[in-house]
C-alpha cells in the first residue's frame, strides 16, 4: 500500500501539503494586554506610517534572508555581493548592517531557518503518519522530498552551497539528517512496543538517511533542484525497503586464547 501526501493523486504528480516558505522568524506579538498576533509584512508602505519598529526590523530581516537564499541559488556563494542582497531585499545597505556583521552571518543565519524548517517539517511528517511501519516511513520520505521540490531554492542553498560557509555547516547539515534518522528510530520504538515490528538502531537509521541526502545531492548537482521530482518513487522504494528489513546483531568477537 503506497499512502501520498495528498490521497488520490498520481504517484509522480508531486502535491506539497508542507509547503516551506522562507519566513524565518517566529510573528512579532504586541504586549500581552493586546491579545493580538502581527504577522510581518512582506512590503513595508513608502514614507511615515506608524508600524511597529520591531514588525518593520523583522520585515527588512526577512527580505534580506530571502534574497541571500534566491542570490546564493543562482549564483553561488562566492559570487553574491552585499549590494545585491540589499537590492533584491529592497533595503539599504545600512539597514544590513543593522541585522549582520557581514556576509557569512547573513548566510549563516539563512541557512539556519532553512534547517530548522527541515527539521520541523520531518517531525511533522512522522507525528501525523498513520498505518504500519512501512507505511508511515512511505509517507514521511515521500513527504520530505516532496517538500524539497517546493522549495528549490533552498534546496538547492541547503544541499550544495552550504558547504561554501565553512565547517560549520557540516555540523548543522549532520543535525538535520540525525534528527530524520531519530525519527524514524521512534516510530520504529512505538511499532515494537505495539508489537508491529522491530525497533531500528541510530546507526541502521542514519546509514539510510544519509543514503537519501547523497541521492539528493547529486540530483541537484547533475539536474537542478526540480529534478528531484523524479527520483521521488525511486528513493522511497529504496529507502522503506532498507528501513523495514532486519539486520541480525553483530557478532560478538572473542579473542583465541593461544594454547600454551
Amino acid at each position: 500500500m503506497r499512502i501520498s501526501s495528498c490521497p488520490g493523486r498520481q504517484p509522480r504528480r508531486a502535491c506539497y501539503r508542507y509547503r516551506l516558505s522562507l519566513t524565518f522568524l517566529d510573528p512579532v506579538k504586541k504586549p500581552a494586554e493586546s491579545g493580538k498576533t502581527n504577522l510581518v509584512p512582506r512590503i513595508l508602505p513608502r514614507g511615515r506610517h506608524k508600524l511597529d519598529p520591531e514588525l518593520v526590523a523583522a520585515s527588512q530581516r526577512q527580505r534580506l534572508l530571502e534574497a541571500i537564499v534566491q542570490l546564493v541559488a543562482e549564483k553561488g556563494y562566492a559570487d553574491v555581493t552585499i549590494g545585491e542582497i540589499v537590492s533584491r531585499a529592497g533595503t539599504a545597505k545600512r539597514t544590513f548592517y543593522d541585522h549582520f556583521s557581514d556576509k557569512p552571518q547573513c548566510f549563516l543565519a539563512a541557512l539556519d531557518g532553512i534547517s530548522d524548517a527541515l527539521v520541523a517539517s520531518s517531525t511533522r511528517l512522522f507525528s501525523s503518519a498513520s498505518g504500519s511501519v512501512r507505511e508511515r516511513c512511505e509517507y514521511a520520505i515521500r513527504g520530505y522530498l516532496e517538500l524539497l521540490v517546493s522549495m528549490p531554492s533552498a534546496a538547492k542553498v541547503f544541499y550544495l552551497e552550504a558547504v561554501a560557509a565553512g565547517p560549520e555547516v557540516v555540523t548543522r547539515n549532520h543535525d538535520v539528517l540525525l534528527r530524520f534518522a531519530r525519527g524514524i528510530v521512534a516510530l520504529s520504538k512505538g511499532a515494537a512496543a505495539a508489537g508491529e515490528g522491530w525497533e531500528l538502531t541510530e546507526m541502521h537509521a542514519l546509514g539510510v538517511v544519509g543514503a537519501i541526502h547523497h541521492i539528493i545531492h547529486g540530483q541537484i548537482l547533475r539536474h537542478g533542484p526540480d529534478s528531484v521530482i523524479e527520483v521521488i518513487d525511486g528513493v522511497v522504494q529504496m529507502a522503506v525497503g532498507f528501513l523495514t528489513v532486519r539486520i541480525p546483531s553483530a557478532p560478538v568477537c572473542r579473542t583465541n586464547t593461544p594454547i600454551r
